[in-house]
Parts: C-alpha cells; structure tokens; sequence
C-alpha cells in the first residue's frame, strides 16, 4: 500500500500538505477546536490499510506538544514533532479480527498543518495483514473524538450483505466493525503484538 493508492475521498485528508508548522507560535486563540482524529479505512484482498488524520485540541493540549519537542531545531524539530503526533495518533486505536489484535506491517507519518498553518497535524498511513475470521474490528478509546469512513477494494473479503454503507462519516465511533467473508484465506496472518513505532516518508 502506498500514498498514491489511495482513493479520491482519502486524499481529501491531507489537506494542507506543506510543512508550513510553526513550532513557537501562541495558541490563545478565541476559540477552542477539539481533537480529532479522522479515520479511512481501506479493506483489500490480503491486507488492510488505515489512513488517519489526527490533531491535537486547541490551548493546552497543543502548547504540550509544541514544548515537547521545542529542544530540538530544524530537521530534527521536525521529525521530533512528527514522532510525537503519529503515537498521538494511533494510541487511541486498535486494529483486531476476531478479538486478535494485528501487527502494522508497515507504518509511514507525513507531517502537515491545519489550514492557516496554526495547529500541527500528522497524517497516518499503517496497514496490517488481514487474516481469515468473522469480524473486522477498528476501536477507538476515544470515541468523542474519531470518525471513521471506509472503501472495499477487498475482492470479496467482506460480506457485502452486513457491511456498512462505505464512503460515509461516522463520528463519535467507538467500534468500527465490518464483516468479514466466510472461507479460508490464502494470506499470512497477523499474530497479537503491540503496534510498531512510525518512519518517515520522504
């Protein structure tokens, strides 16, 4: 799975694609934007693919990020502030089939910003092997703020008839969970595992 695979509706989450961050600037803004943390994923034949977008609140929550990771400079502010906001990111979800959590198979973190440049935000690419079972499972223990949509690119992985409808936001989801087709599969399975520590991409 690359960047470039990714359907239209995806692509419309990396909005504001430049590196256009500002790592000192205030945050006493007049109003107070939550978290959020924006979700498609993308079922195919041997794997499946979550593109997450994810920013952090307004106020404080973004002053601790932008402390976190002001001791380093340039290149390597950057990549600081990317690292952080990518275990940002995926620490609120869990990928499982049957009850079994996935291991990443790969997991890649392009840093962006929010329209106006004022709030960092990181945009997620991590996909997992998918193993034969009953159901897929994407959870969020913070349900309040992440919304999920999802594409079937499955050749027939899914059981199209419990299937929810794809390409429709879910907001406040705290289990996203999708049917999967009745059979053996002909791919390697995922084993439990904590999920792998993001890299970059060029």
């Amino acid at each position: 799975m690359r960047w470039s695979d990714w359907a239209r509706p995806a692509r419309a989450l990396a909005l504001a694609t430049g590196l256009a961050v500002c790592l000192a600037c205030p945050t006493a803004w007049g109003h107070k934007f939550p978290e959020l943390r924006t979700t498609v994923v993308q079922v195919e034949p041997c794997s499946v693919a979550l593109l997450v977008g994810y920013r952090p609140a307004a106020g404080e929550a973004t002053d601790t990020v932008l402390a976190r990771t002001s001791g380093a400079h340039g290149a390597q502010g950057l990549k600081a502030l990317r690292d952080t906001l990518a275990a940002s990111a995926m620490a609120a979800l869990n990928v499982a089939v049957d009850g079994e959590a996935l291991v990443p198979i790969t997991a890649d973190a392009k840093l962006a910003a929010e329209p106006g440049g004022v709030r960092p935000m990181v945009i997620m690419l991590v996909t997992y092997a998918l193993p034969a079972g009953k159901t897929l499972a994407i959870t969020s223990r913070e349900p309040r703020t992440s919304r999920f949509s999802w594409t079937d690119r499955s050749r027939g992985r899914i059981a199209s008839s419990g299937a929810p409808s794809q390409r429709i936001w879910r907001d406040g989801v705290a289990s996203f969970l999708l049917p999967l087709a009745v059979g053996e599969s002909t791919c390697a399975t995922s084993k439990r595992s904590s999920q792998s520590a993001p890299r970059s991409v060029p």
